[in-house]
């Protein structure tokens, strides 16, 4: 029996890799919010494994949180559970892109005015909810682009990760 417990521990598919696996480079969510949940850790994952700045991986976060929940909100309102598909790209230690595709209705954000998107406000008591993730994405991605899809959306964010 422990002949059986030895050789079941050193076989080679069970034993622990040297070097941690690289995340998967794609999420896909199934449009609910619950599902967003599953956003965080791919993001720690992917920190771990380009070496990302703390003060990075909470851009990304912040931003990716911010598109994909408003994906859901407002462009998944009339199609439940409709998936969303997020791709990570790292162009070596320069910068990570993130590519988020939906099946909402056509849905521009860099042309979407708000009146938070105006002058900087003078006080927190100015700001009124609602309509500031667009301005968000805006500051804290260093590009963001968007292109409409024969069924949807594709809106891009990238990030630069050099010290």
């Amino acid at each position: 029996m422990l002949a059986a417990t030895t050789m079941a521990t050193t076989h080679p598919s069970s034993c622990p890799s040297s070097q941690p696996s690289a995340p998967e480079p794609r999420l896909t969510l199934e449009g609910r919010l619950e599902d967003l949940a599953e956003v965080w850790p791919w993001i720690e994952a992917l920190a771990r494994h380009y070496s990302i700045p703390a003060r990075t991986e909470y851009a990304i976060h912040l931003c990716l949180e911010e598109a994909l929940s408003n994906v859901v909100r407002h462009g998944y309102t009339e199609q439940a559970n409709q998936s969303i598909v997020i791709e990570c790209a790292s162009s070596g230690a320069k910068e990570m892109v993130f590519t988020i595709e939906d099946q909402a209705p056509p849905f521009d954000p860099l042309a979407y005015r708000h009146a938070g998107d105006g002058p900087a406000l003078a006080s927190i008591a100015e700001l009124e909810p609602g309509g500031q993730g667009i301005r968000l994405m805006r500051k804290f991605a260093d590009r963001v682009s968007w292109e409409r899809l024969p069924n949807g959306n594709r809106l891009t964010l990238a990030f630069s990760i050099a010290s």
